[in-house]
């Protein structure tokens, strides 16, 4: 589906179902999933995760919903720059592991419609430059980003390390000008660049911040049936390289466990209001 000036529109479903469990909602389907995720001992949330520090918390405390959550967007090859099917750089509080379950390639567009979402992309270069004419920085190339082809590659993941966590922080607040966040506005304020969720790095502000900063991210292209596994406190971001379904499940294992205390004290120092500013772990007994 395209809006009427032809750029691809991007329909997301996320963290699905919202409030009842996966497997309450879809028994067979949470059952098969639960029992056929790698590394059981930390990923399962059942028994059999006897190395997955959430299932032996005691009964009678709050316990978060960890999962399995699925996830269902629309996906377009080319790098749009704006309006992709992304989720937006961020830090998990847990370690989690996401699945690709599915995946539809959309089918190749006419001509008419490649040239005008250029046409549209030329346009935003162009807004892109008045904007930062102020000097505020440098306006972004558009460059051609590599086309996965492949009918079972379905998602473009990087993740960075912990240890690179401030040099990425100091880059984002020195170039947010640069990010467009929702409606194509820029980014307005920024609390903590990384728990904020507002940016997303391009394939050319990586190779910026690669040549600047010396810091480079992971980057895998997950396929149809493939786990990616992140370990908490490593800041990733997602990108749809076509139509995807994916369930994802959070965990803790006890070699994180420091980790995720700690991300939960930075989260409770966000600012009231925050979208991410919420427990997602129970400390308890300390």
């Amino acid at each position: 589906m395209r809006h009427q000036n032809q750029w691809p529109q991007m329909l997301k479903l996320k963290d699905w179902p919202p409030s009842a469990h996966f497997e309450d909602l879809l028994p067979a389907h949470g059952s098969i999933y639960l029992n056929s995720v790698p590394f059981q001992p930390y990923t399962n949330p059942k028994s059999a995760g006897f190395l997955n520090i959430s299932t032996l918390l005691p009964d009678g405390i709050i316990k978060v919903d960890l999962g399995p959550k699925s996830y269902i967007a629309y996906g377009f090859a080319q790098e749009l720059g704006r309006g992709d099917s992304v989720t937006k750089l961020h830090c998990d509080i847990s370690d989690a592991l996401n699945v690709l379950m599915h995946t539809a390639k959309v089918p190749p567009s006419n001509e008419l419609q490649e040239n005008a979402v250029a046409e549209l992309k030329r346009k935003h270069r162009v807004q892109d430059r008045k904007e930062l004419a102020s000097g505020n920085g440098d306006a972004t190339q558009d460059k051609p980003s590599p086309k996965y082809m492949e009918d079972e590659e379905g998602a473009l993941w990087d993740i960075f390390r912990r240890e690179d966590v401030p040099k990425l922080k100091e880059y984002l607040i020195q170039h947010s000008k640069e990010f467009r966040h929702t409606h194509c506005s820029e980014v307005k304020r920024v609390y903590n660049p990384i728990h904020d969720e507002t940016f997303y790095l391009t394939s050319e502000h990586i190779r910026k911040l690669k040549d600047g900063c010396g810091v480079e991210p992971w980057t895998i292209v997950q396929k149809l049936g493939e786990a990616v596994f992140i370990p908490a406190g490593c800041p990733h971001q997602v990108r749809n390289l076509q139509s995807c379904t994916k369930i994802a499940l959070d965990f803790v294992s006890p070699e994180n466990i420091r980790e995720c205390l700690h991300l939960t004290e930075d989260f409770r120092m966000l600012p009231k209001g925050h979208r991410a500013k919420a427990d997602k772990l129970e400390e308890r007994g300390k």
